[in-house]
């Protein structure tokens, strides 16, 4: 048998099985958890071609969209197929053997897998029990010139944020560096600011964005990277042909032409946070700042909060736990969605703290 590349042997990847989660009320993905609605899914398929399915996509109508929603010049933009992929190719162009990755701890998984595939060096700057981060390590980890600055903003799986001071603080430390700052906004506009006009600033930022979150379009991989035009020239320079499908960008652009579907989501989202928040408190939980579409869960007598999500599926609900991190070893993070649904999941989430907490 043909054996890999030897150093991508010491990464284990579990086996993704999606089969079985039609089954249950998926609060663990950070997905949209309900459908389109009827009337709107007819409308955005009714904006597909027949020739859209035979011939190769024409991304142009995106590019169009997202530089006049955002205000910036086309080629500041980037799509990928989903931010992830922007994430990557970032990672595969920039990214030599040995180099210094810097990145918080925890956040998104894809970072240390990227920097180990690409043969780089995780340098992780731990987040506290209240979920800061020390600006001041960052800036200390800095000195030593890592190829890539890393951050979530605002963070996943804990929901942290950092100021934009703090990030044109970090952009100007990298800059000076030689670091490339990445700035993963997968989450804007729950979180509302945006790093963007930072790029306008630093030749060495670079921000991702996706459509999966609230835009809804997770099934069908949507991001893009906004960058000074010579770093995304580098980032083409290792594309595949045709990576963005015709019905991703039909999807995005329709997106983006309904703002109204945004509006929708974001406060059928915050209905059902005000909704878990309401029985959080009188359940005696903790529910950090997550201006996301999840939210953390603190249960501060629980050190192991593996039989609390395995409790939660037992009565269909799935959310995700056992983080390793200490800062929130203590949490799971539920997905949000509409108070309808909310409302079955507290009362879930009622009844199996009753059982764990029995002698």
């Amino acid at each position: 048998m043909i054996s890999p590349n030897e150093h991508l042997l010491a990464i284990d990847r579990v086996v993704e099985r999606m089969d079985e989660r039609a089954q249950y009320v998926r609060l663990d993905r950070n997905e949209r958890v309900t459908p389109w609605p009827g009337k709107t899914f007819s409308e955005m398929l009714a904006t597909l071609r027949p020739e859209q399915f035979c011939s190769y996509p024409d991304p142009s109508p995106l590019y169009h969209r997202l530089g006049a929603t955002l205000g910036i010049p086309e080629d500041h933009l980037y799509l990928t197929n989903g931010s992830d992929a922007a994430i990557r190719m970032a990672f595969q162009t920039f990214v030599r053997p040995g180099d210094r990755i810097l990145q918080p701890d925890p956040t998104y998984a894809m970072y240390p897998i990227y920097t180990r595939i690409f043969r780089g060096e995780v340098r992780a700057v731990a987040y506290d029990g209240s979920l800061q981060l020390d600006a001041g390590r960052i800036f200390e980890e800095l000195k030593f010139c890592p190829r890539i600055l890393a951050v979530a903003n605002p963070d996943q799986p804990t929901g942290a944020i950092l100021p934009e001071e703090t990030l044109r603080q970090f952009a100007q430390a990298a800059l000076e560096a030689g670091s490339l700052f990445i700035i993963d906004e997968a989450y804007y506009p729950f979180y509302p600011h945006t790093a963007i006009p930072l790029v306008r600033e630093f030749e060495n930022v670079l921000v991702t964005r996706t459509f999966s979150k609230v835009g809804g379009l997770a099934g069908l991989r949507l991001g893009y990277m906004v960058a000074q035009p010579g770093v995304i020239r580098h980032v083409q320079r290792i594309r595949g042909a045709h990576e963005v499908n015709a019905m991703a960008i039909a999807m995005g652009t329709y997106v983006l032409d309904h703002p109204e579907l945004t509006t929708a989501n974001l406060n059928e989202i915050e209905a059902g946070r005000r909704v878990l928040a309401d029985a959080c408190s009188g359940l005696g939980l903790e529910l950090p700042d997550c201006p996301t579409n999840f939210q953390l869960v603190r249960w501060a007598g629980m050190k192991d909060t593996g039989p609390l999500v395995a409790a939660l599926k037992g009565k269909g609900y799935l959310v995700k736990g056992s983080f390793s991190s200490d800062c929130i070893s203590n949490c799971i993070r539920v997905t949000l969605a509409g108070p309808e649904i909310m409302v079955g999941f507290v009362a879930a989430l009622r009844e199996v703290m009753a059982g764990l907490s029995r002698p």
